[in-house]
């Protein structure tokens, strides 16, 4: 349906804003200029653009990343499911890649599937301007059960459709 710029909250400082992880689009729409006609204090959230904190395949530390937003026909359900690289029987795989989400010592923001064969946006790399950051999710072991995970094992992670 469209492209876009993965954002979210600023990961490392602030404990405000909110917690999903966004697909914004390439070309936004502005409000009225006189939008909103009065704040509390000048408070407001704030939303940033996504980086990978990793080298992977095709992306390295400090890349943007990029989204997109599929309408599968006909499907009645989506779902991500952490530690799969199938679907269940009778689903249908849309893509398989691994869990990411913010580092363990920040503020929470939710996982995401990211694909298998990672891409970013091509001219400006590498440049480090903080926000919503990408690391990939380890396993760890206590309340999750070792085994049948291991402790510090990268998880994966499945798009499936119904």
């Amino acid at each position: 349906m469209f492209k876009g710029i993965t954002a979210g909250k600023y990961t490392n400082s602030y404990a405000g804003s909110g917690t999903t992880t966004l697909c914004m689009p390439h070309d936004p729409d502005s409000l009225p200029s006189n939008f909103p006609t009065t704040t509390y204090s000048g408070y407001y959230g704030r939303v940033y653009g996504a980086e990978y904190q990793f080298t992977y395949k095709n992306v390295a530390i400090d890349d943007d990343v990029p989204c997109a937003i599929c309408k599968v026909k006909p499907a009645t359900a989506t779902m991500m499911i952490p530690a799969k690289q199938s679907c269940p029987q009778n689903w249908t795989l849309q893509y398989h890649g691994y869990l990411s989400a913010p580092h363990y010592n920040y503020y929470s923001s939710k996982y995401i599937c990211v694909d298998n064969d990672p891409e970013f946006f091509e001219g400006l790399r590498q440049v480090n301007s903080g926000g919503h950051e990408l690391y990939p999710v380890r396993a760890q072991c206590g309340s999750l059960p070792c085994p049948n995970y291991k402790s510090g094992q990268y998880i994966s992670c499945v798009v499936c459709t119904l």
